[in-house]
């Protein structure tokens, strides 16, 4: 089963799905980190998810990008946090700036091996296309790819919930 979790930032997406992966069957349950830690406020970023995470018997797995290569015992429980960060990080890589049909290819790809050998696999992404801005052609081109992960992911996933204010709004179950 996989559920795509959607909001705002701050918006309680995060914890929602926590709890989720907390209830989920399956046994372990995997936390994927997959941000990568450039500054001092998202090193804050990443402490207060690991204090919210501290005591859940969650098993962390810190991986930025490839996650098809993790190692996830079978039967597990995944969250993936987030949709947001992996997509930049196979899409901004050292080599330079990948093209947007690799990077969906690339994730698809990753989410589907991912997906296959678990229990129920959790996917938390912002919201990042109803600012109404105007950005510069790179963040265009990676807001745009995202938009198109999203779409794909949502049709194929068994549940898509929006988290608005700490309140899940069920799109699809």
């Amino acid at each position: 089963m996989i559920t795509l979790i959607f909001g705002e930032a701050s918006s309680g997406k995060s914890r929602y799905a926590e709890s989720r992966l907390s209830e989920a069957n399956g046994s372990p349950k995997i936390y994927m980190a997959v941000s990568e830690v450039y500054d001092e406020e998202m090193r804050e970023r990443v402490k207060i998810h690991q204090a919210m995470r501290k005591d859940k018997g969650f098993i962390t797995i810190e991986q930025p990008r490839d996650l098809g290569a993790a190692k996830i015992p079978a039967g597990s429980s995944v969250m993936i946090e987030s949709l947001t960060a992996w997509a930049a990080n196979e899409m901004f890589t050292a080599e330079g700036v990948k093209d947007s049909g690799h990077v969906v290819k690339k994730i698809l790809a990753d989410l589907s091996v991912i997906a296959e050998g678990v229990y129920n696999v959790l996917i938390v992404v912002d919201n990042l296309f109803c600012d109404g801005e105007e950005y510069d052609s790179l963040t265009e081109n990676y807001v745009k790819t995202l938009a198109d992960l999203v779409r794909k992911i949502a049709a194929d996933s068994d549940e898509v919930i929006e988290i608005v204010s700490g309140l899940p709004i069920i799109w699809k179950r």
